[in-house]
């Protein structure tokens, strides 16, 4: 049987990054371990970033798996009927505070954005693709960090150094400790002006339900200048009212690791 030679190459990219696991690996080092022409490397990596599969890191420039490599590599995990089952609820909580509304899971050290409604209003919130890097500037991903024990928040702070997406980004591993130990206390999370300045958002832990062992976060973002008191009160009651209703859909989904 005749193989596909670019396939092949591209499969064992693919491989040799999963099986490095929390070791990036750059170009050069691909092409050296797996005897490829650098060119040929480069251009599959980057093929396979467009697709999802691997993500370069901001800061080293090296490569590890993106979300749809991630969702590869876990497939005793159905995302895509955990998604199905929460979005007619998302829509719902969506439409009740007619701001934007996210549910995003943490696995390992990845968030992944399984469902995203935006606002239906003029002057709205568009969420990021990748949050990862950008989780201690966002309340989904401060909710979805403060479930990390000690040693998994060292690995996220030793991969993603924090550094001032604006003035009031959280900086430096105490003041983010400090703030994750307050969320955990607590139980919701929220960010005014810290991802980007003119943005706040609330967000609560979906409850882990039989089998479910990873953490799910629902948050609501919108513009500062809608985020008073009183919208981020209503937000945090509505968030854990549908964080509810989710967790008794995805009962009737079967049991995931």
């Amino acid at each position: 049987m005749q193989r596909a030679a670019t396939l092949d190459k591209g499969l064992d990219i693919l491989e040799t990054i999963a099986a490095a696991r929390e070791q990036r690996l750059g170009i050069r080092e691909l092409a050296r371990q797996l005897k490829i022409n650098s060119t040929t490397v480069h251009n599959l990596v980057w093929t396979l970033c467009a697709r999802g599969y691997l993500r370069q890191d901001e800061s080293t420039r090296r490569f590890e798996l993106g979300p749809a490599g991630l969702q590869l590599a876990s497939r005793s995990i159905p995302w895509h009927e955990l998604a199905q089952a929460a979005e007619p609820l998302i829509r719902q909580c969506q439409h009740d505070l007619d701001e934007s509304v996210m549910l995003a899971a943490l696995h390992g050290t990845e968030i992944l954005r399984l469902v995203y409604i935006p606002s239906s209003q003029a002057l709205r919130v568009h969420e990021p693709d990748v949050m990862v890097e950008r989780a201690y500037g966002t309340a989904v991903g401060k909710m979805l960090l403060s479930t990390l024990g000690e040693a998994e928040l060292d690995a996220y702070l030793s991969a993603y150094p924090p550094h001032a997406f604006t003035s009031k980004t959280l900086t430096n591993a105490p003041a983010i400790r400090a703030a994750l130990a307050k969320i955990r206390r607590q139980g919701s999370a929220e960010t005014h002006d810290e991802l980007t300045t003119g943005v706040s958002a609330a967000a609560v832990l979906v409850e882990a339900g039989p089998g479910i062992r990873f953490a799910t976060g629902l948050g609501a973002s919108a513009p500062t200048i809608r985020f008073g008191p009183r919208l981020a009160t209503k937000t945090r009651k509505t968030l854990h009212h549908y964080a509810g209703l989710i967790r008794a859909a995805w009962a009737g989904v079967g049991t995931v690791c």
